[in-house]
C-alpha cells in the first residue's frame, strides 16, 4: 500500500490494539532461566565484549533459523528506499537483534553493586531550559529506538532533569503476561525510578487520569515524557520510504491543550560506545487549522525527522511494534473500503 504524500488520520475501533490476556508464556520461564547467565557475562564483560557475543549469536541463530527475525526483515524491506538484497538485509536483521542483546546486557548490569554509568552527551538541552523558563512545563516526545528505555532517563538525570514519564500498564519491554508484568517487567522499572521524578501509568479502564495528572504537572511547570507509539483511537498515518507510520497524536494534543513545548527527543549509541542524546526545537503547530489538522501537522513533522534518524541508523530503531500497527491499519482500511464504510 503506498500511501498519499499528506498525513491522514485513521479512526480506530477499541478492540483494533490486542491484549495479551495469558498469565505466563513460555518466553517468560526462557527469560528468567537466562538471567543468571546473562548478569554474569553482564556484569564482569564490557560493552564491547558483550557486543562482539550477541553478533556472534545473532548470526549463528540467524544462519539456523532466517525466520527467526522475519520482522526485522520485512521493516528493512519495507522502510528503506535502496530495496537492499538478501545479504544486506540479513546483515542489518542480525545487528538490530545484537543490539537488542546489547541493550538487555546493559540492563542487567544497572543491577550490579555499584550499577553502572554509561557515558552520555546531551545536546540541545538550552531548548528544555528555555521552555521551562516560560512557566508551562515542558514534553520530550521520545522517538522508541533500542537504547532510548533507559539512556534517555539516564542522560537527562546525570544533567540535573528528573522527568515525570507516561507508561503503560505493561510497560518494561520484557513480557506482556500478568506473571511477566509482576514479576519481570519490574527488572527494567525498578532502575528507570532511579532516574525519574515519577511515571504516570495509564489505567486501562479510567485513561483520561493519567492525562488529567499530566495536564497538572504541566501547569506545575514540570518536564514531562512520552514514548512515540501507536496505541491510540485514532493515529495520523506518516509517510515513511515506500510505506508509512501509524502514530499516535497524545502527544500534540497535550501540548496544544496546556501550551507546553513539544520537543523531540532521539537517543543513540555511537561508534565508541557512548550515547548522543539530541533534544530539538520545538515543535510549531501551522496557525490555522483545526485542532486535528493541527495535531496532525506535529505528527507528520516528527515522522519527517524519525525518517531522517532512520535512514541514518537503521538498525539501532525498534519499529517491529509500529511495523505490526501498520499491518493491522492496512488490513483494517482494505476492510473497511469492502464494506463500503469510510477510511478517514
Amino acid at each position: 500500500m503506498r500511501p498519499s504524500r499528506q498525513p491522514r488520520g485513521l479512526d480506530l475501533p477499541s478492540d483494533f490494539f490486542p491484549r495479551d490476556e495469558d498469565a505466563i508464556h513460555r518466553k517468560d520461564l526462557m527469560f528468567l532461566a537466562a538471567i543468571p547467565g546473562f548478569a554474569v557475562i553482564a556484569w564482569s564483560c564490557s560493552d564491547s565484549v558483550c557486543l562482539k557475543l550477541a553478533r556472534r549469536l545473532t548470526r549463528e541463530l540467524y544462519s539456523r533459523r532466517p525466520q527467526r527475525y522475519g520482522e526485522f526483515n520485512e521493516i528493512f524491506r519495507d522502510y528503506l528506499p535502496d530495496n537492499p538484497n538478501s545479504d544486506r538485509v540479513a546483515a542489518l536483521s542480525c545487528e538490530a537483534a545484537a543490539l537488542q542483546h546489547l541493550e538487555r546486557f546493559q540492563l542487567l548490569r544497572y543491577h550490579r553493586p555499584g550499577s553502572w554509568r554509561p557515558r552520555t552527551t546531551v545536546v540541545g538541552a538550552e531548548h528544555i531550559d528555555r521552555a521551562l523558563a516560560q512557566g508551562k512545563g515542558a514534553i520530550l516526545w521520545i522517538a522508541f529506538s533500542t537504547f532510548s528505555d533507559m539512556i534517555s532517563k539516564v542522560a537527562l538525570y546525570q544533567r540535573g532533569y528528573e522527568a515525570w514519564h507516561l507508561s503503560r500498564h505493561i510497560h518494561g519491554h520484557l513480557s506482556s503476561t500478568r506473571f511477566g508484568v509482576r514479576f519481570i517487567n519490574p527488572i527494567r522499572i525498578s532502575i528507570e525510578r532511579r532516574f525519574l521524578a515519577d511515571r504516570v501509568v495509564i489505567d486501562p479502564a479510567d485513561p483520561k487520569a493519567a492525562v488529567s495528572r499530566l495536564e497538572e504537572l504541566l501547569a506545575d511547570n514540570q518536564l514531562v515524557s512520552i514514548t512515540v507509539g501507536a496505541s491510540a483511537r485514532r493515529v495520523t498515518l506518516v509517510p515513511f520510504g515506500p510505506s508509512f507510520l501509524p502514530l499516535a497524536g497524545g502527544a500534540p494534543h497535550l501540548a496544544l491543550k496546556t501550551n507546553a513545548p513539544l520537543l523531540p527527543l532521539f537517543t543513540e549509541r555511537k561508534d565508541d560506545g557512548s550515547f548522543l542524546v539530541t533534544i530539538e526545537p520545538p515543535l510549531e503547530p501551522p496557525l490555522e487549522g483545526s485542532r486535528a489538522e493541527q495535531i496532525e501537522a506535529l505528527v507528520f513533522d516528527l515522522g519527517r525527522r524519525l525518517r531522517h534518524y532512520f535512514e541514518r541508523l537503521p538498525t539501532q530503531f525498534l519499529y517491529a511494534r509500529l511495523h505490526s500497527d501498520r499491518r493491522r491499519c492496512e488490513a483494517f482500511i482494505a476492510k473497511q473500503g469492502e464494506t463500503g464504510e469510510p477510511t478517514a
